[in-house]
Order: C-alpha cells, then sequence, then structure tokens
C-alpha cells in the first residue's frame, strides 16, 4: 500500500529541472535530473512504465551526412558529397553549403545532394574530398530506391563508411565547416585550419540511410569475378551506369532511444556495455512530433536500485549511443513504477 515515503508511480519531467537550460550544450540536452520533494524510502526494485517525447531528429541524424563513392579506375579519386547540420551557422556571405532539413520525401532530398554534388554547393578547401560533378543522385518512384551515376561517365562506385581510406580522411578532420566562428572564414580565400569538424560517428555515414548499405568488408549477392574490396554495392563493381542502392532508403534519423536511469545501478545493460538501461523505446512517428512508449503487460522490473532514493536522473542515447538531442523547450517525461 502507498504512503508518504512509499509512492507507487514515479514521474519525472526534464522541464521540472531547474538547471536543464543552463546545462544544455549547444542548445539541446539529453539528460535531466529530477530532485523528489519526499524521498523515496525502502524500495526493492523499479520498471518504466510511460515515455513522452518529441521526436526531435531529422531523417537524417546530424553526424551521418556524409556519402562517400570513388571515382574513375585505379587509382581511385575517393570523394565525399555532404550535408552540413540542421544547426550549422554559416560565416557572414558564405553560400557554399547545403543544410540538413526537414524532407517531406526522397526527391526533396536528392534535389539537395545533386545541389550539393554540383558546382557551388561546397566547398574543396572545407571538404577536401568534394569534387564538383562527379556524382548524380536519382529516386525511382517505381522500385523505391536511390540511384547513382557518373554524369561524365566515369567509373564510380559507392564506399563504405568503415573503409579504411574514409576512415583516414576523418582521422585527419578532412570535413570541416566553414561556420561563423572560423577565424578564417572571410574571402575571397578562407582558411580551413582552425575551422569546426563536421560532427561524425565512426562507421555511420548517409550511404546506409540511402539504401547503400553494405560494409567494406561486405560480399554482395552478385559477388563476382571483376569484385573488388572497397566497391560497397551488390556487385562489387565499379560502373558508368546507374548503380541502384541494394535496399530501399530509411529516413528515420533515429529508430530506437535508450532510456537510462542512475538508480537502476547496473541492473540493465545495452549491446554497447553501457549500464542503467531501463527502457529502449522505439521511434513510431516521424519527425516533430510525440512519440509515446507504453509498458506491455510483461514485467521486469530493474532489482539493484537504492533502498533509498533522493533524486532520479535520466539519460537518452539513440541505438548508435549518441546522445538523444532534445532542445529546452522540448520535454520529456518519464513514469516509473517503484517496488517495495
Amino acid at each position: 500500500m502507498a504512503s508518504t515515503n512509499r509512492p507507487d508511480k514515479i514521474t519525472l519531467d526534464a522541464s521540472s529541472d531547474l538547471e536543464l537550460k543552463q546545462l544544455a550544450n549547444n542548445g539541446v540536452y539529453s539528460s535531466f535530473r529530477n530532485r523528489l520533494t519526499t524521498p523515496v524510502l525502502g524500495a526493492k526494485g523499479i520498471q518504466v512504465l510511460n515515455v513522452n517525447l518529441i521526436n526531435s531528429v531529422l531523417q537524417l541524424n546530424d553526424y551521418s551526412l556524409t556519402f562517400w563513392y570513388a571515382v574513375g579506375a585505379a587509382p581511385r579519386r575517393l570523394r565525399c558529397v555532404r550535408l552540413h547540420p540542421a544547426s550549422f551557422v554559416q560565416y557572414p556571405g558564405w553560400t557554399s553549403f547545403v543544410k540538413n532539413k526537414y524532407f517531406n520525401d526522397c526527391d526533396e532530398l536528392v534535389a539537395a545532394l545533386n545541389i550539393a554534388a554540383n558546382t557551388g554547393g561546397d566547398s574543396a578547401t572545407f571538404n577536401t574530398s568534394w569534387e564538383a560533378n562527379t556524382i548524380q543522385f536519382a529516386f525511382d518512384d517505381a522500385t523505391r530506391r536511390i540511384t547513382i551515376s557518373s554524369p561524365t561517365g566515369e567509373l564510380l562506385t559507392p564506399v563504405a563508411a568503415d573503409d579504411p581510406a574514409v576512415l583516414t580522411i576523418l582521422a585527419a578532420n578532412g570535413i570541416r565547416m566553414n561556420d561563423i566562428n572560423n577565424p578564417g572564414g572571410a574571402g575571397p580565400t578562407p582558411t580551413a585550419a582552425f575551422a569546426r569538424v563536421q560532427p561524425y560517428q565512426l562507421g555511420y555515414s548517409m550511404n546506409a540511410r540511402l539504401g547503400f548499405a553494405m560494409s567494406y568488408y561486405t560480399t554482395g549477392l552478385y559477388w563476382g569475378a571483376s569484385s573488388a574490396r572497397g566497391n560497397a554495392c551488390a556487385s562489387g563493381q565499379q560502373s558508368t551506369g546507374l548503380i541502384e542502392a541494394d535496399a530501399s532508403p530509411i529516413l528515420l534519423g533515429c529508430q530506437n532511444v535508450n532510456v537510462y536511469l542512475d538508480i537502476a545501478t547496473g541492473s540493465g545493460y545495452d549491446s554497447k556495455n553501457r549500464k542503467n538501461l531501463a527502457a529502449n523505446i522505439p521511434i513510431e512517428v516521424g519527425p516533430l512530433n510525440v512519440n509515446s512508449y507504453t509498458l506491455s503487460s510483461v514485467q521486469a522490473p530493474l532489482l539493484s536500485t537504492p533502498n533509498e532514493i533522493y533524486e532520479i536522473g535520466v539519460l537518452l542515447l539513440d541505438e548508435n549511443g549518441v546522445a538523444f538531442p532534445c532542445p529546452p523547450n522540448y520535454n520529456v517525461q518519464v513514469a516509473v513504477a517503484v517496488i517495495y
């Protein structure tokens, strides 16, 4: 039976964290803390009952906005078409960029990529792997897949995010942005030495989101004698014609949100061995909509909680272990059952 120090249910709100806006790095938060007015005493376990949050991630998340490909016969030229993060603020007067945004469909996305791939869409000063007019994107309404081709008839192939050549470029900070704080951002010849590095997550790129999901080590379904490691497509071969994606595009920047509670004290683990996992929330709505999760009838309480609970910290990460970004005006609510 519930009593003053033994509630059956606790509701946690990001908006109740008085320090939220001061602690929101880069204008967003992925964690918050609620201090309980009345402490919980004698707790044996907890279980997340309900989570309400706004799907704040666009169709392409801001750490996987690079599309990698190679042009020409050996030695191939490794190239990259990229979008800038949605939060990007350019150096005054700088126009050579295309930003990530809300895309209503694949046709809008393809149009943006073609602008970024052609003259004026980027700068080789800041994206050392960019070469204008070497790739063209299209979306086939019949097959529901994206294709790439060379507008000049050169050999072309998609390149995976885990390709050693891609990792070398990222390690050298080869993808930068001419943002408003770049000390060398002024024209007519801006410099990139001190420009901000574009956010990225090793092993993830736009290629997979567009349907080019092969890794560097994968041998495709149509792998043959002319195939070569590094050609990340089903045939493993370069082509001067259309190269169709191996899968339909998945325009969903985040598929799952993992909720961690510091009072779980190691009860739950995620696939990356991070402790304190309390719930895994599937994203079932499009960007900028409220996503609501309610526990099914299956009970799986976390039984390693402290006996006395005075405050609870909440952390939100996506399925790749990256912070799930919430602007301070987006509230997150977590309802927790307490077991005695």
